[in-house]
């Protein structure tokens, strides 16, 4: 996977040099922009390695990703700090479909490159997540400022940037027990996974059937982990940020991160509105040349998030069960 990632990436640099420059932050009208003069981006407020807000500025790959990508445009980031509590009922691509066409930003970082995010949607509303700042009332009950839910958005056609990482699945083992080389790897041990979730869907659809009692369905969210340690479960199959954010939670966790890689990961990249074509253009641009400079996998390191290159220019394909089944 890794040497994969390694060749698209040099692919990649390769197709733009010789190429015409695209459009700079110049170029995009100021009424493009939700915020006159500045990049304005959506961020979870407790994200982990992702993203988190601090008393001063943020921290988090997306954050320092978004500070480098607004830098390299000429204009001072704007964040907007939103609640990221996931439960079996959240929707973020619905969530970013509806924050970019209430205008609460420009851009989001953390988008699939996935023909199923991206486009008109297939629904004409979505609901918006809390944040930071939003507009607040007196409760006629409390006599108390509550916020103010701008409730269901229509919403409008969205479209991906050029991928700026790569998110993996992969599986956690605790500490001093042997290390799983795959899904038919687990050697009688019980296998956490996390219901409603791309990870999930695949343990389920490829473990073997002999071994299919030993899988252990839980709640999917930040707590997926934490609730593994608890139980002392021994195996548990993840996106890899989310143990990175696990980990850096929790330095004394007993669980590890297995070398092994499911062949289904997802490119990512930032969204915007499909109507805002030049400030897609200034962050692939930007984005191209982050990619070249190396700085992407520099950030990953100096914020404990285990780093995958992009590998493909083209979205991924709506996933089938045949395609779950038969990805190794």
């Amino acid at each position: 996977m890794f040497r994969k990632a390694s060749l698209a990436l040099a692919t990649i640099v390769a197709a733009i040099v010789g190429q015409p420059p695209v459009l700079s932050a110049e170029a995009i009208s100021p009424d493009a922009l939700v915020n006159a003069g500045e990049l304005t981006v959506c961020l979870p407020r407790n994200g982990g390695v992702i993203a988190g807000r601090r008393l001063t500025g943020g921290s988090g790959f997306d954050y320092r990703v978004s500070n480098a990508l607004a830098a390299h445009m000429g204009l001072p980031l704007n964040v907007v700090w939103i609640e990221n509590d996931l439960d079996e009922e959240s929707d973020p691509i619905r969530e970013t479909y509806a924050m970019l066409a209430y205008r609460l930003c420009d851009a989001i970082p953390g988008h699939p490159r996935y023909e199923g995010a991206v486009g008109p949607s297939e629904y004409g509303r979505a609901s918006l997540p809390r944040w930071l700042g939003m507009p607040q009332e007196i409760d006629p009950v409390t006599n108390l400022l509550k916020d103010s839910l701008a409730g269901f958005v229509d919403v409008e056609p969205v479209t991906v940037t050029s991928g700026y990482m790569r998110t993996q699945i992969g599986l956690v083992y605790r500490d001093e027990t042997p290390e799983p080389g795959g899904l038919d790897d687990l050697q009688n041990r019980r296998l956490a996974l996390q219901q409603g979730t791309l990870s999930g869907a695949i343990a389920t659809l490829q473990v073997a059937p002999v071994d299919r009692a030993l899988l252990k369905m839980m709640n999917p969210g930040a707590g997926f982990l934490w609730e593994v340690e608890n139980q002392n479960l021994a195996l548990a199959i993840v996106d890899v940020p989310a143990f990175d954010a696990h980990l850096k939670a929790n330095p004394f966790s007993p669980l590890r991160l297995a070398r092994w890689r499911h062949a289904i990961g997802m490119d990512i990249g930032v969204a915007v509105l499909a109507d805002n074509r030049a400030l897609a253009q200034a962050l692939d641009a930007a984005i191209a040349e982050l990619l070249a400079s190396g700085q992407f996998s520099q950030f990953a390191a100096e914020e404990g998030m285990t780093y995958s290159a992009p590998v493909s220019s083209d979205l991924a394909p709506r996933f089938t069960l045949e395609t779950l089944r038969e990805a190794r």
